[in-house]
């Protein structure tokens, strides 16, 4: 038959089957599906394959969809294949959520598991052409993005195919009267209440009387075609994303600004929406305006601003950074530890071992990296090794006035997550030393110091 060589050449050209397959026919007992289930019966024998009929009760029509299931058993029977179950026991749909968005996930749910537990390494799905052209359409009327515009895919995740995705409904019922294989109708299918039904019953008629009969072949190519740009697109998107150019944390991601801005616009708005869908839990759930607003984030804000976002995240630039992180208020708690002189102290919070002794002059070497060096005698005891706290100030080096270590991290341009747990060395008046950056004026040595404290840190 026809159809049957269209669904070989499928599978050879997107290499949906291997020998040896356990796959799982997704049967609602409608048309598609039967006729999914009959072809791949026929073809069992080339590849090998292993099928498992699975039949998802929703009990939304009670008699009729108790209907569908009987039917559905009888025919599983009498192909040869197995064939598993299940009907919901609450069918009522949660509240702001899609009817059709919530069954179809309550479906695909009961498919893994069906998969899971029959060690399936392949789901079988009914979607033929005209299902494409109607997505690609939905798609369109909701001002989809590339994404949208290459349908569904022939193989997604490596497991779901869709052998029938190049043969039409004309072919479907064609093949299913020649081989004497019964269907069931759903009658949900005739109501308008479904965007979707009212695009096949309305629209597409409608486009196929005044404008184009072959509209939903036509769709159908521009699908595949869109897809092949898609791929190319997502591919450049993924090389980045594997790159040093991008930085993962725990719960966080970050890149930079300057770099974004060196992107083609197409590439930079991809980029976003992959960050944003790799941080969400369900890889997805963010509109085009939350991309954009990231994008405006990244090229007009200044230093500092900060959005909110699905799913408790937040995007925030601290400089040359773009940070996107969930919002969770996890304060760096605070460590203070007394340095003796002559001590050692291991500051775990930071990788760090600082050993404080008593030197002369003569000891001095400034070209000693891993040694600051201090007027022990304007030092007022005790030490105390801390981060900071609120209204600390310092005398920065070179300067005659003192300033807000707040300040002085803003003006470093230090990103704010890390300004709470950088270590500070403390006496009694104010702070005399920042890690990684310099000692006080205060208390810096001068060719009238007669005794030096000499600070080695060191990494653990």
């Amino acid at each position: 038959m026809i159809m049957i060589k269209k669904i070989w050449h499928t599978i050879r050209k997107y290499h949906l089957l291997q020998k040896g397959d356990t796959v799982v026919v997704a049967l609602s007992g409608g048309a598609d599906s039967c006729a999914l289930l009959w072809c791949l019966v026929r073809l069992s024998d080339e590849y090998g394959l292993k099928l498992v009929a699975a039949h998802f009760n929703h009990g939304l029509r009670q008699e009729q969809s108790d209907g569908d299931e009987v039917f559905c058993r009888s025919l599983a029977q009498k192909f040869g294949v197995d064939f598993l179950t299940q009907k919901m026991l609450d069918p009522s749909i949660p509240r702001g959520v899609s009817p059709e968005d919530y069954f179809r996930r309550e479906r695909y749910r009961f498919l893994d598991r069906v998969a899971a537990d029959c060690k399936a390494n392949k789901i079988a799905l009914g979607h033929h052409m005209q299902d494409q052209a109607e997505t690609v359409l939905l798609n369109i009327l909701r001002g989809s993005g590339l994404d949208g515009l290459k349908g569904f895919l022939p193989m997604r995740d490596a497991k779901y195919i869709r052998p029938l995705i190049g043969v039409t409904r004309q072919d479907i019922i064609v093949t299913l009267n020649e081989a004497g294989v019964d269907f069931r109708e759903d009658s949900t299918n005739s109501s308008y209440a479904y965007l979707r039904n009212r695009l096949r019953g309305e629209l597409i008629p409608l486009l196929q009387t005044k404008y184009n009969p072959r509209i939903e072949e036509n769709l159908a190519r521009m699908a595949e075609i869109v897809r092949r740009d898609d791929d190319w697109i997502s591919g450049y998107v993924d090389s980045i994303l594997t790159s040093p150019r991008i930085q993962y944390e725990k719960n966080e991601v970050s890149f930079s600004a300057e770099y974004f801005k060196s992107l083609h616009e197409a590439l930079g708005f991809r980029l976003v929406k992959a960050l944003l869908e790799g941080l969400s839990p369900e890889g997805r759930g963010f509109s085009s305006s939350h991309i954009q607003a990231v994008v405006d984030l990244v090229i007009n804000s200044p230093s500092g601003k900060i959005i909110t976002l699905p799913y408790c995240l937040r995007a925030k630039k601290e400089y040359d950074r773009i940070v996107l992180h969930f919002n969770i208020q996890a304060k760096t708690m605070d460590y203070e530890y007394p340095l003796t002189v002559p001590g050692m102290i291991d500051l775990k919070e930071r990788k760090i071992t600082l050993s404080a002794i008593r030197g002369e002059p003569k000891d001095i070497d400034f070209n000693c990296v891993d040694r600051v060096y201090f007027d022990e005698d304007k030092i007022t005891e005790p030490l105390l090794i801390r981060n900071r706290r609120r209204g600390d100030w310092f005398e920065p080096l070179g300067t005659n006035g003192s300033q807000k270590i707040k300040k002085l991290f803003i003006d470093r341009k230090v990103p704010g997550k890390e300004r709470e747990s950088i270590a500070l060395v403390a006496d009694k008046n104010s702070v005399i030393w920042i890690e990684n950056m310099h000692i006080s004026e205060r208390v810096k040595v001068t060719h009238e110091t007669k005794n030096v404290l000499i600070l080695e840190i060191r990494t653990l």
